[in-house]
């Protein structure tokens, strides 16, 4: 090491320093550590001068040019809506602008937690309903006096998950989504008259005998087995697959033979609290009868099936699905007529600047409602559930929950048994050429009534991103 007094022997003495060389010495001369090092401070001092500087023209340029087109007013609003608003409102709200991304590490840590106080809430119900005396009753959700009363059989389709092959975690996806259905309706039949439900489970699981998740839960609910030992499958992930769908499908028509609708959930769905008010009004709405622009129709033929859930991620505004523009053009309209109205009242507004001031601040709400999100935004309609609830063509992928009429699902049950399911195409995507192949229709219900918790794939054997869940 050099000390401030002692000297450098060189031909040159060379000081790099944020991008500059500082040339000291030449080859005549002894030259001391203290110049070079000096010489080196000056440079970075007159360097930091220079950005710094710099830095402040850019913004007082950019600050004039926005005064000059803008406003000084609406500067001040885009920054204490996108800097410091909607940052807090909307930094928790899967994809939107604000998210904060926290590592997949952590996530997952997070995700577990939560899954895991769950399992606990479902474990103690369960336990309490033993010890009153209910397990060995399956109860029955219907009120023989209403003679037009709806039947819908709903099914839980499970595979056990882990089994210790990814870690030791147990995520007991079952037992939750048995849980909430259970309670939710053991709640709900309590004042409704219209609709029966009959809840089972279908085990589709090729090691049956050790699955104990559901050996617990058939005490609570009847239970569907597809193999009765344990089975070794041959074919291809997808195809069994749809294969265990197809059983679930058929299975629930033929115990059910009064079920006017079948209405399949894959254990890794978790309802939310309102799902059988929006179960009953899409029915007497939309699939019972149709309800266009102010009247009802007859009961219409062509539905194949409806879907009460879709993942976040696919439900932005930017999409091939016609009504997500016309739903973003119409909230920023929305949001800027609130806004003029509120800058008119508070500051006052000429007659001839409303029109340039509502302009502006469509533009300011288009940007507010891309930031924020599609599905963030759409949370607002459970303010009214159902009432609020969108009933609209249903975009291809996934199937964790969907309602069939019992027609549709005979024609669903006929069409998936000739269609074979390979590596690329899986039963979603037999179900969207059966839609074009039949000329039959889909819909989807929005927000969905169903949240996706399975960070534990079955089909991929592995754990999936959690940014995807």
């Amino acid at each position: 090491m050099l000390a401030a007094g002692d000297v450098v022997h060189s031909e040159y003495c060379i000081c790099f320093c944020d991008w500059q060389v500082v040339w000291i010495g030449r080859a005549t001369g002894i030259i001391p550590m203290r110049r070079c090092v000096t010489a080196c401070f000056a440079v970075v001092k007159r360097r930091f001068r220079f950005v710094i500087t710099f830095t402040a023209k850019c913004i007082a340029l950019a600050c004039a040019v926005c005064r000059m087109f803008i406003g000084t007013r609406i500067i001040l609003l885009y920054a204490v809506t996108f800097l410091l608003v909607l940052p807090v409102l909307f930094h928790d709200v899967r994809h939107s602008a604000f998210y904060f991304h926290m590592n997949k590490t952590a996530l997952k840590e997070l995700m577990n937690k939560a899954n895991s106080q769950r399992i606990l809430q479902a474990r103690n119900y369960f336990a309490l309903l033993n010890s009153t005396g209910f397990a060995g009753q399956h109860i029955v959700y219907s009120n023989s006096s209403s003679k037009e009363a709806i039947t819908v059989a709903l099914s839980i389709i499970t595979v056990s998950r882990n089994r210790h092959y990814i870690d030791d975690y147990e995520p007991w996806y079952l037992t939750q989504s048995a849980w909430k259905l259970h309670s939710l309706l053991g709640k709900w039949r309590l004042r409704n008259q219209n609709i029966h439900v009959h809840l089972s489970i279908c085990n589709v699981d090729p090691a049956t005998d050790t699955y104990q998740e559901v050996q617990s839960l058939s005490k609570f609910m009847p239970v569907f087995t597809r193999f009765n030992e344990t089975h070794f499958s041959l074919v291809n992930t997808l195809e069994k697959e749809k294969q265990d769908y197809v059983y679930c499908l058929n299975k629930s028509l033929q115990v059910h033979r009064d079920a006017d609708y079948v209405f399949l959930v894959e254990d890794d769905a978790l309802p939310t609290d309102d799902v059988f008010n929006v179960l009953q009004y899409v029915t007497h709405m939309h699939t019972e009868q149709s309800f266009v622009r102010g009247e009802f129709n007859s009961k219409p033929s062509d539905v194949a099936f409806v879907k009460f859930y879709h993942p976040e991620r696919l439900l932005n505004f930017f999409s091939l699905q016609p009504e997500r523009l016309s739903e973003l053009f119409s909230y920023a309209a929305l949001l800027s007529t609130l806004l003029t109205i509120a800058y008119a009242v508070a500051c006052g507004l000429t007659t001839g600047n409303v029109d340039a001031c509502w302009r502006k601040l469509f533009l300011y709400s288009l940007i507010v409602v891309l930031a924020c999100g599609r599905s963030g935004i759409s949370e607002w309609r459970r303010v009214a559930s159902p009432l609020f609830y969108s009933y609209t063509p249903a975009p291809s992928c996934c199937t964790p929950a969907m309602l069939f009429p019992r027609r549709a699902a005979i024609h669903t049950v006929n069409y998936l048994n000739s269609s074979t399911c390979t590596s690329n195409f899986g039963k979603d995507s037999a179900l969207d050429n059966m839609l074009v192949d039949t000329r039959m229709r889909a819909y989807l219900v929005q927000p969905s009534t169903f949240t996706h918790i399975g960070v534990y794939s079955s089909l991929r054997e592995k754990i999936v991103d959690p940014l995807m869940v």
